[in-house]
């Protein structure tokens, strides 16, 4: 039965050794080694897949659970990983160290992901949320001949440390408060009785340690340095598969441990949540690098996020799976085009982009349908996401917040339509034509077809989303604003 429920991590382990033994074997050539590596992808989609309903359930002393919540994610993180493959392929001969070693570091990362989308104990949170960041660190300083590239990596490994400190030190008191880590144990151990300070204080610090995942304000510190320094295929699997793994472990601890005890942190999610919708979106205004701007964006994204999560209810649980799903498309659309562009346009400065629809339609149209998804603007993904994050802010009567978050829409409209404005009315430095190889086109177009299909059809997706939480604990109504929709 183990077997059964780790099948998609156990092909990805496997896969993280094949690629990286492929690379020193030189086998097969280095220039096709990303098929290997989607092949590997292909095999535990299809694990996942071919898993029967019965296979779901508990392993490892029940640290580890296979449940729907955890497998729509798991879906979601190998999508992200072939996509990130696709721009590595792209950016490969920018990279100066050993492809392998990158695609192992890649698979690793997703693993970590995939642990975390399982979680079911505080420990082995740490684990997979430890495997992910380790691996990030290294690929941020990929680029050793660039100065920033390493740069960046240092200051996300310093601050990172920090972060999990703060997690272990948390996950040391609330062990300390209910003599176990797993999430069962801590929530029985909630319920029966009085909540100490230190318990309150180890769950504080475990906040802080998740908000550092998902760049919320105050721990930020890292996005801008790190997103304009690292390679570009980092930055995308960084800013969409971190910040999901981030926001997964969050609904787990708060609505699958600390439910009970929602009066301790809606108020603050809904205060960091404010705090960094408009700190990102502002700082984003007066960027000229598109990497930066889009790192602040990222912060203004995490706001939003946080939005749903402290409204206290199953339909912002299911307003972050739909908003993931379409912040995933539209995000990836828009980093896909950054590496096509990049190699020939010579930079990520915005001027750079000045005139992209007279060198390359393709990518300017999908760069524009994607930054106007980002902004929330119908018909597409993003204004179906924001709109229901906003809907379960009014639900929880949370009108002050909702009003925050509708301006802030405002506000990042302004600055993606300062990149639309340099693609079709400034002048390019350089008229030539901009190349797109034919696997770089294709994935444009599934991203872009994501885009419009999730704007225009939300009922089948928010219907998986509501089958894959129905049978969790914060489904069951606790407090007032616990209803399922």
């Amino acid at each position: 039965m183990t077997w059964k429920l780790i099948g998609v991590e156990f092909v990805v382990s496997v896969w993280t050794i094949v690629t990286l033994g492929a690379d020193i074997l030189n086998l097969p050539r280095r220039n096709r080694l990303w098929l290997l590596a989607l092949a590997g992808l292909s095999l535990a989609a299809i694990v996942l897949a071919l898993q029967p309903p019965e296979s779901l359930g508990e392993s490892f002393q029940d640290m580890f659970v296979v449940d729907g919540f955890g497998r729509y994610f798991k879906g979601l993180f190998l999508v992200i990983a072939a996509v990130v493959i696709v721009m590595t392929r792209e950016f490969e001969d920018r990279l100066s160290a050993p492809l392998g070693a990158f695609y192992m570091l890649l698979f690793t990362a997703l693993l970590g992901m995939l642990i975390v989308a399982s979680v079911n104990d505080l420990l082995l949170l740490f684990v997979g949320l430890e495997l992910i960041t380790f691996s990030l660190y290294i690929m941020t300083a990929y680029l050793k001949t660039d100065p920033r590239s390493v740069e960046a990596g240092m200051k996300y490994l310093i601050i990172g440390s920090i972060a999990s400190g703060f997690l272990i030190y948390g996950v040391a008191l609330l062990y300390g408060f209910s003599g176990s880590t797993h999430f069962p144990s801590l929530h029985k151990a909630i319920v029966s009785g009085v909540i100490p300070l230190s318990a309150q204080a180890g769950f504080f610090f475990v906040l802080a340690g998740l908000g550092f995942k998902i760049a919320a304000v105050p721990f930020h510190l890292w996005v801008p340095d790190v997103y304009e320094g690292a390679p570009t295929p980092v930055v995308a699997f960084l800013s969409v598969g971190s910040k999901m793994a981030g926001i997964i472990a969050l609904v787990r601890i708060l609505y699958g441990v600390f439910l009970p005890l929602h009066g301790l942190w809606m108020d603050t999610l809904a205060i960091l949540s404010a705090a960094t919708m408009l700190y990102g979106n502002l700082a984003a205004i007066v960027q000229t690098n598109i990497k930066r701007l889009l790192g602040y964006s990222s912060i203004g994204h995490a706001g939003y996020l946080l939005m749903a999560l402290s409204s206290g209810s199953s339909l912002g649980v299911s307003a972050v799976g739909y908003y993931l799903l379409a912040y995933l498309v539209s995000n990836l659309t828009v980093f896909l085009v950054i590496v096509a562009a990049s190699k020939t346009i010579g930079g990520d400065h915005l001027e750079a982009y000045n005139g992209l629809s007279k060198r390359s339609p393709a990518l300017a149209g999908a760069l524009f349908l994607g930054l106007l998804s980002l902004a929330g603007v119908p018909p597409l993904a993003g204004f179906s996401g924001k709109l229901l994050i906003l809907l379960a802010g009014a639900q929880a009567g949370q009108l002050w917040l909702v009003t925050i978050g509708a301006l802030n829409v405002a506000l990042s409209l302004y600055y993606y339509l300062m990149i639309v404005k340099r693609m079709y009315l400034g002048t390019p430095i350089n008229p030539s034509v901009i190349r797109v190889h034919p696997v770089t086109h294709t994935t444009l177009i599934l991203l872009v077809l994501g885009i419009f299909v999730l704007g225009i059809f939300q009922n089948p997706f928010l219907q998986q989303i509501q089958s894959a939480i129905e049978n969790q604990q914060w489904t069951r109504p606790q407090f007032p604003n616990a209803e399922p929709p």
